[in-house]
């Protein structure tokens, strides 16, 4: 004899009830799995932000460097203010960011 069953409406919704429970979880693993993706990206992205900060930086202290260098090469040119030579004169245009004529 073969065993029928039957299918009731609180039988289909226990199905759909079990399917929805199934479904919402597998989003919420899903969810999970994507903020620990998001949260990975997010540490690579500081890593890379603080290394470009630390470039960056030593960029401007050398930058800095070479200004006071500069500087001090006309500070202990023998030409004065007012009638410098063309090497003053380039360095100062240069420090000036204005094109050598």
């Amino acid at each position: 004899m073969k065993k029928v069953a039957k299918l009731t409406r609180e039988s289909v919704w226990e199905n759909q009830l079990k399917g929805n429970l199934t479904t919402i979880e597998e989003i919420r693993t899903d969810t999970l799995n994507d903020l620990q993706l998001l949260s990975e990206d997010f540490q690579h992205l500081h890593l890379v932000v603080t290394s470009v900060q630390q470039n960056y930086a030593a960029l401007l202290k050398q930058n800095r460097q070479m200004r006071a260098m500069l500087l001090q090469v006309v500070d202990e040119c023998f030409c004065w203010q007012g009638n410098r030579c063309d090497r003053c004169n380039a360095i100062f245009q240069l420090l000036s960011n204005r094109q050598l004529e």
